[in-house]
């Protein structure tokens, strides 16, 4: 029977039935196979959310222009860490007490105007010696709360009853001067991190053991008891989250500084940024007391 006038016939409707069953078969094998490759590879879903969020947020005018900027952040043009944005940030997470703060001043002594440090934002009061834009960038909870609603940060946390953020705009700041930018955070901080375009490393510094992390946090003298405790309690945890294969690119161990420093700028050099071997080492200088050098979220 001819269909009528004007009506096209469905190319499907003149196989058999042993072909059609053997296309929907075919069918379904093509799509087990696309699930099973996307399930394999969960960064795809979290690359499309993350470009999603900063197309509402940014609201471009040339969806296409953005979308070019925002997808070559995630292709490195070579080996050396550093992407059409910048080098590529490096995140810094660590207990408290376990002398990151110390590792990360050396880091950036022994490279003079290679890296940039974050300046996070905290709700928290500054403490004697601190300074406004130097330790931390010291708000209101209101006008952090407000920058939250802007979008303004690529990662933010509650740490020990305070808030701490990492802006945009301070990495972007330290990307554009041909830096590489380092982020001193929370455990937490460095999850919200993954759900940005930063595409950072990720170091995690340990302590030695746990009974060495106490005496630190007591030699320090600036916790009270309650703190220590509250502290400590927070470290098992972060200790415990390093230990997830996939969580940090390098785990630290800082038992004694000038090993840990000496690794440290060994696997940073001949790893994560090559570029690095341009500018020789400076004076390193001796080392500061946790907390003198770059701050921690305590």
């Amino acid at each position: 029977m001819e269909p009528p006038p004007g009506v096209t016939e469905d190319p499907a409707s003149a196989l058999t039935f042993s072909e059609l069953s053997d296309l929907n078969q075919r069918k379904l094998a093509i799509k087990r196979e696309h699930n099973e490759y996307i399930d394999g590879h969960p960064e795809i879903k979290g690359i499309l959310n993350d470009f999603m969020s900063a197309v509402l947020l940014e609201k471009p005018d040339n969806v296409f222009e953005f979308a070019n900027e925002h997808f070559a952040e995630l292709a490195p043009e070579h080996a050396q860490g550093v992407s059409a944005a910048g080098f590529q940030p490096m995140v810094v997470c660590g207990p408290s007490g376990v002398g990151k703060g110390t590792l990360i001043n050396l880091l950036m002594k022994s490279y003079p105007d290679a890296f940039g440090f974050s300046v996070s934002h905290t709700t928290r009061q500054p403490r004697p010696g601190e300074e406004d834009g130097v330790a931390y960038n010291f708000t209101t909870l209101d006008a952090f709360q407000q920058g939250i609603e802007d979008g303004k940060f690529v990662e933010y946390a509650d740490v020990h009853g305070n808030l701490y953020g990492t802006s945009f705009d301070a990495v972007q700041a330290i990307r554009e001067a041909g830096k590489v930018c380092i982020l001193d955070i929370d455990v937490q901080g460095a999850e919200n991190v993954r759900k940005s375009r930063l595409q950072p490393r990720y170091l995690f510094i340990a302590p030695p053991d746990m009974e060495v992390l106490e005496d630190r946090l007591r030699d320090r003298g600036t916790e009270n008891e309650q703190d220590v405790q509250k502290r400590l309690a927070n470290a098992a945890g972060e200790i415990e989250y390093s230990k997830t294969e996939g969580n940090f690119d390098k785990v630290l161990v800082n038992e004694v500084l000038e090993e840990a420093l000496a690794e440290l700028k060994k696997f940073v050099q001949g790893e994560w940024y090559p570029h690095l071997a341009d500018f020789g080492e400076g004076k390193e200088g001796e080392a500061k007391e946790e907390g003198k050098g770059g701050e921690e979220k305590d």
